[in-house]
């Protein structure tokens, strides 16, 4: 991941556990924030199943809230939503050396020679980017990732270049070797490399395809159970010129033997409809079988390093929610569904479970101590021809803050409109776009969305997760009522709203 602006000073933090202030009101309470300081790319995630520990890691800065000095952040959780703030995991060697993004894995056989009598090895394989060049790196941890040493004969990968970064790297069994997944930034091209050992790579082959955006960023190769065995899905993040502006990740799902990948698809797909969901990565080391769970970094870099939470609350950017993902056929093609990971751990009293055909359903979350909320919206009995529109409004009691979004049923156009939250709009940054939509199609007779709302971060899912949106918001004070309003439905057709308090995983 290239920088805008780096920053020179070396962490000098200690190795006790940084404490962090959660309470600000623009600060998530379900979304991962760091503890302070700035970061943007999730790296390293896996999963420890011996001990039901997920571990995060994560670009940052701790010295500032912009952008540089890039480290490995780690925090470690039992569910995805309550979170643990480790000490940073990897730190560079010299001020003009930066930790770049990159993966972990648990090396249970040892191919690495790191870990004699020991089953739960971890290695981290990331970009060191020095002011010369980007090269790969590897380094071990002992203790179940929290603690690493560098291997002694890096880099592992070398290049000549200052745009070859961000490997991901899993295992493949039908050939018994470990396959890197990286990008050739500016030349818009994935690699793919493999190796015994972690140690020593050897290149496999090259892919690209129809992008839109400048570099390619954070691949991942992730493997997908479907009926008929299973296919592959590769993940590119895109910086920036990405089709909303800035940044944007997107997928193509096609097969994987090992060293090659192959797709009918002519073009990627966008994860998100919203602006604000980039460099997306995959949990390794989950149960055989289980959906793959991602998480990604909701902001944008278009004005990432300008947004209010740093001088106001003294951090940056937030994680989106913990997100499972599937691949559908419809009419013959693969498309991804995202929805979020098992959210019951946080999940609190219910607010509302109504029906409507006219009338506005109003709750109030005032005291809903985390000011998070999760809703859900059923559209029941669509004609052919529908009419009408379902819309949504969270709204400032004490301010003139707001947020809305909906869909008109004759077009299938949903949208979110961000423009009435004022602590920061296109008068701050143009970037800022104040308004993203997408168009679902067919609606048929039943359709349902459902939302976080998170105190500066809202996601969105429509028709079983076929669609998301990702868009961040800053109120000049928390926003604290939803109003579902309905107009002009067909006769037949119903709407049952239900929403839930969701509890803080940083009380």
């Amino acid at each position: 991941m290239r920088l805008s602006l780096l920053v020179s000073a070396v962490s000098s933090l200690s190795a006790a556990v940084v404490a962090a202030d959660y309470s600000g009101p623009l600060r998530p309470q379900v979304h991962y924030s760091p503890p302070s300081g700035f970061m943007n790319d999730p790296n390293g995630l896996f999963f420890d199943q011996k001990k039901g520990v997920y571990h995060l890691y994560y670009q940052y800065n701790p010295n500032a809230t912009v952008a540089g000095n890039q480290h490995w952040g780690h925090a470690t959780s039992p569910d995805l939503y309550h979170w643990t703030n480790q000490p940073i995991a990897l730190a560079p060697d010299s001020p003009d050396h930066y930790i770049f993004s990159g993966s972990a894995v648990i090396d249970s056989e040892n191919t690495s020679g790191f870990f004699p009598n020991q089953t739960d090895g971890v290695v981290a394989i990331y970009t060191v980017d020095s002011p010369e060049v980007e090269n790969q790196h590897i380094a071990y941890s002992r203790d179940g990732g929290y603690t690493f040493t560098k291997y002694a004969n890096n880099p592992v990968l070398n290049s000549t270049s200052k745009d070859f970064r961000d490997p991901q790297v899993v295992w493949h069994p039908e050939t018994g070797k470990w396959v890197m997944t990286i990008a050739y930034a500016h030349d818009r091209v994935i690699g793919f490399y493999t190796s015994p050992n972690l140690k020593n790579w050897t290149h496999a082959s090259n892919f690209t395809t129809e992008i839109v955006g400048e570099e390619f960023e954070c691949p991942n190769l992730v493997k997908f159970n479907v009926e008929a065995g299973n296919k592959h899905a590769l993940f590119i993040s895109v910086n920036p010129g990405a089709p909303l502006g800035g940044s944007g990740t997107f997928y193509v799902v096609g097969d994987f033997n090992g060293t090659h990948f192959s797709t009918e698809a002519t073009k990627g797909e966008l994860i998100s409809f919203g602006k604000d969901n980039y460099a997306a990565q995959f949990y390794s080391e989950l149960p055989e079988k289980s959906d793959p769970i991602s998480i990604g970094w909701a902001s944008n870099w278009q004005y990432t390093q300008d947004v209010p939470t740093g001088p106001l609350e003294g951090w940056r950017s937030a994680m989106t929610v913990p997100t499972v993902h599937r691949l559908v056929q419809v009419d013959g093609k693969w498309e991804l569904s995202s929805l979020p990971f098992d959210i019951s751990s946080v999940q609190g009293d219910s607010l509302a479970s109504k029906d409507t055909t006219g009338d506005d359903v109003s709750v109030d979350f005032s005291t809903v101590k985390s000011n998070a909320v999760y809703f859900d919206v059923a559209i029941n009995d669509i004609p052919n021809k529908p009419t009408g529109e379902v819309t949504f409004n969270f709204t400032s009691s004490t301010s003139r803050d707001f947020l809305d979004g909906g869909i008109h049923l004759d077009t299938g156009l949903f949208w979110i409109n961000r423009a009435g939250t004022l602590n920061y709009t296109t008068a701050n940054n143009p970037d800022f776009t104040p308004t993203v939509n997408t168009t679902v199609s067919p609606l048929g007779d039943s359709f349902a969305f459902s939302g976080v709302i998170d105190r500066s971060v809202f996601e969105v899912y429509l028709a079983e997760g076929k669609y998301t949106g990702t868009v961040d918001f800053f109120p000049s004070a928390p926003l604290n009522k939803l109003t579902v309003s309905v107009g002009e439905l067909s006769q037949k057709t119903t709407v049952h709203v239900d929403a839930w308090g969701l509890k803080s995983g940083f009380a």
